[in-house]
């Protein structure tokens, strides 16, 4: 079994590197960010909130 510290690299990264890998990063977080508020903001089904309910129902007995 290896360390997964192992396969980090040995040399330091540029600052461009450094520069991309954070843009990239910050692009991927809106996105996700974007496309969740719009799921959250969706009503739940009300076939959902029974399941719901009767497992809470179920848990409780």
């Amino acid at each position: 079994m290896t360390d997964r510290h192992e396969h980090k690299r040995s040399t330091q990264a540029s600052a461009e590197e450094r520069h991309a890998r954070r843009a990239f990063r910050n692009a991927m977080s809106a996105g996700l960010k974007r496309t969740y508020d719009r799921v959250s903001e969706k009503s739940v089904p009300d076939e959902f909130m029974q399941l719901l309910q009767a497992a809470d129902r179920k848990a409780k007995a």
